[in-house]
């Protein structure tokens, strides 16, 4: 489809989520909201719309205007003025309360907790997703929206279960709606060795799911042409996203932009890339938004520091993502405005690379799998420890090695998605569909690798122990019980030339702790054991640390701690260890770079990208067809370094440091080679370098994002 006539909202978008505040109005002029938004570089903002409180003049008896509002319309003024100004809007509404007065009037419209009292936020109720407010209401308020003014669409903010840190609904509807579909009421509390509580936890994402395509049908009988995203996160916000019941694998047919919020500052700096990378994981094909917070999340008026801002949205366009930039309270007298002009910065530059992000795909060999039945049935009541620290260690192997990668949700992986990839990693993937497990299966049996760790697939989805012969077989070992309490322990390294022991350097050992499954190996299948256990070295049990004088280790074992083979025309590596998880929480630099070995090898000959730069250096490989020609696209994110010693909470660091002189090698396809490489930020051509079918550059310098254009023309003279 030409540019021209595509939609706007699949074309590449910078967009500003304004929230305002219920007192901002008379700060609010129509003309000086655009004329700002255009000094973002913006293609559209989104405005508070109505849900909590109304800043229209609604006509819905109930919904409540807000109390600044007067006789102002906000919407009836800025959409508009934003529309002659080439900018699209979308209303934001929330659903997750309403004003204490309803619940006189409709009590059933309320979440409940377990003594059936209401639950209170800001002078008001919390809303149930499974009641009348949700399914009927809301409907109404996003119809009127859009039959009374012009807006191009409605954001969904914090619909789901539990909205603001409260608790699990036990009100009728959601009693009646469980006990319709599974013959039992909602538990009393959460216990995940309980079926009951599992089914419950189960449901409440069908719910959510139900609601979204409820509202996606109603916004699209109110307005065809509108479109409807709904707010939702991946992994690193637990705590919403599980009691919400957030699962966006369930709605994909219901959202016209597949979007994420990305806002929570306390956790791994990668996150953006994590979630970007899965998105298109969901729809390569399709748009995909995220937000981006200006502020701290606890502290709305405080701007985040400039280079951690700079990394988080670099990360979303690298991958594929138009970027929303989320400000909150930006019309307060009292407001941090230091980072006001360094983002309008970022956003110009995203706009000048326009061209380079329109129809980028990813090109990476390799995809993490990432499981959400996993990080329910699996990790339970401790899935930091249990699940995600081996997908962080996983992503930051990988990351730190400069291997392009993806990521993929476990409910998706069929023959076609997995062709695509020469390996694919399984950190800890406890929990997969038996159907999961056979395409996994006939995808080695094909030719394809995969890397392996812990307890991958030794249980259903529902967290329940599975049988699973045909992963072992590719093991080529019988998977057993699991040895536990192995602090202070290390792997011994078997053969010095294994390529998973690859720049290991003059070391006999690398250290361990934790779990390890026990294995019986198949003497029928030829393997490599190149790690093996070491017992722990300590003083005694249950000893923290060993004594000077006593550390020696006595013996070693032949207790395999990682197996290496092939499997028909596939490559397979199995970790019993928690590698993945260790290489996150400890930071020993060997146990990432095994990690990264393995996969290095599985994915064979189907690695085409190599970059040489400091581990703080993050990349990804997209690819343009560009005049019937092949364009390579090759980001660099320097990621901030320096992190306070203090901050335990908060792990970014807090300066960009130039980096000098990245050599990046990319190998060319047959039949075609570079006709010019060039940096994005200047146009500046590089000079290159043809040795063996691989294009070399080098990068003089990388201060946050570049990225690095490869043209290709083709050698066939006809």
């Amino acid at each position: 489809m030409e540019r021209e006539t595509m939609l706007w909202w699949k074309r590449p978008n910078r967009v500003l989520l304004i929230n305002l505040r219920e007192g901002d109005e008379p700060r609010i002029d129509a003309e000086a909201l655009v004329a700002d938004a255009k000094r973002f570089s913006a293609t559209a903002f989104c405005i508070s719309g109505g849900g909590i409180v109304a800043f229209y003049q609604t006509r819905i008896a109930e919904q409540r205007i807000s109390s600044a509002l007067g006789n102002r319309d906000l919407l009836a003024e800025i959409v508009p003025v934003a529309h002659r100004e080439g900018l699209k809007v979308l209303a934001r509404i929330d659903p997750s309360c309403a004003p204490k007065a309803l619940a006189d009037v409709h009590p059933e419209w309320f979440s409940r907790d377990l003594d059936g009292q209401l639950c209170e936020v800001s002078d008001h109720y919390v809303t149930c997703p499974s009641a009348a407010y949700y399914r009927e209401r809301l409907p109404e308020v996003v119809t009127e929206i859009l039959r009374e003014y012009a807006v191009d669409g409605i954001w969904n903010n914090a619909g789901k279960f539990g909205a603001w840190d409260t608790t699990v609904c036990h009100c009728d509807a959601c009693q009646a709606s469980f006990g319709a579909e599974t013959g039992a009421r909602i538990p009393v509390a959460e216990n995940w060795s309980d079926p009951n509580w599992r089914a419950f936890n189960q449901w409440r994402y069908r719910q959510i799911a139900s609601w979204v395509r409820l509202m996606h049908e109603a916004i699209h009988r109110a307005n065809p042409a509108a479109i409807f995203i709904s707010a939702v996160q991946l992994m690193e916000s637990l705590e919403t996203i599980q009691i919400g019941g957030w699962d966006i694998d369930y709605w994909l047919d219901a959202q016209d932009v597949l979007t994420f919020e990305c806002q929570r500052r306390n956790t791994v700096p990668w996150w953006p890339g994590l979630q970007a990378k899965y998105l298109a994981g969901l729809g390569p094909e399709r748009p995909r938004w995220m937000t981006a917070s200006y502020f701290y999340p606890w502290w709305r008026l405080s701007a985040t520091p400039e280079a951690e801002n700079r990394a988080w949205i670099a990360q979303q366009f690298a991958n594929g993502v138009s970027s929303w930039l989320h400000i909150n309270g930006g019309y307060s007298p009292l407001f941090d405005r230091r980072m006001l002009s360094p983002m309008r910065e970022v956003y110009a530059r995203l706009a000048s690379w326009e061209q380079y992000f329109e129809a980028a795909r990813s090109v990476a060999a390799v995809a993490i799998v990432f499981s959400r039945f996993s990080q329910d049935n699996y990790g339970r009541d401790t899935p930091d420890a249990r699940y995600f620290d081996s997908v962080r260690g996983a992503y930051c192997a990988l990351q730190e090695a400069h291997i392009p990668f993806d990521v993929l949700s476990d409910k998706f992986l069929d023959a076609a998605t997995l062709g695509r990839y020469g390996a694919v990693v399984l950190p800890n993937a406890a929990c997969l569909t038996q159907a999961c497990v056979e395409a996994l299966t006939a995808y080695v049996r094909g030719g394809g690798a995969l890397v392996l760790t812990f307890e991958t697939g030794r249980y259903d989805e529902h967290g329940d122990r599975a049988a699973r012969p045909t992963l072992d077989a590719l093991i080529g070992a019988q998977r057993n019980g699991i040895r536990h309490d192995l602090k202070s322990s290390y792997a011994k390294l078997e053969r010095r030339d294994d390529p998973l022991l690859a720049d290991l350097g003059d070391t006999d050992l690398i250290p361990n702790d934790g779990a390890l499954v026990e294995l019986d190996l198949d003497d029928a299948v030829t393997r490599e054991v190149p790690l093996t256990l070491i017992p722990p070295v300590i003083a005694h049990s249950g000893a923290t640390i060993s004594i000077p004088e006593y550390s020696a280790i006595g013996s070693g074992t032949d207790i395999p701690v990682v197996l290496r083979g092939q499997h028909g025309a596939g490559r397979v590596v199995y970790f019993a260890n928690q590698i993945d998880a260790l290489f996150h929480r400890y930071g020993f630099p060997d146990l990432g770079r095994v990690f990264a070995n393995a996969v290095a090898w599985a994915a064979g000959e189907s690695r085409v990208l190599v970059v040489d730069a400091p581990d703080h250096v993050d990349i990804t490989h997209m690819r343009q067809e560009v005049n019937g020609h092949r364009r390579d696209l090759v980001h660099l994110i320097n990621f901030p370094v320096g992190k306070h010693v203090n901050s335990g909470w908060r792990h970014p660091g807090t300066r960009i440091r130039p980096v000098d002189d990245i050599v990046i090698r990319l190998r060319c396809d047959s039949g075609s080679v570079p006709s010019e490489v060039r940096t994005a930020s200047t146009e500046t051509q590089l000079a290159f370098t043809l040795r063996a079918g691989w294009v070399e550059v080098v990068v003089s310098r990388l201060d946050d994002h570049e990225i690095v254009v490869f043209d290709f023309a083709s050698t066939n003279k006809n």
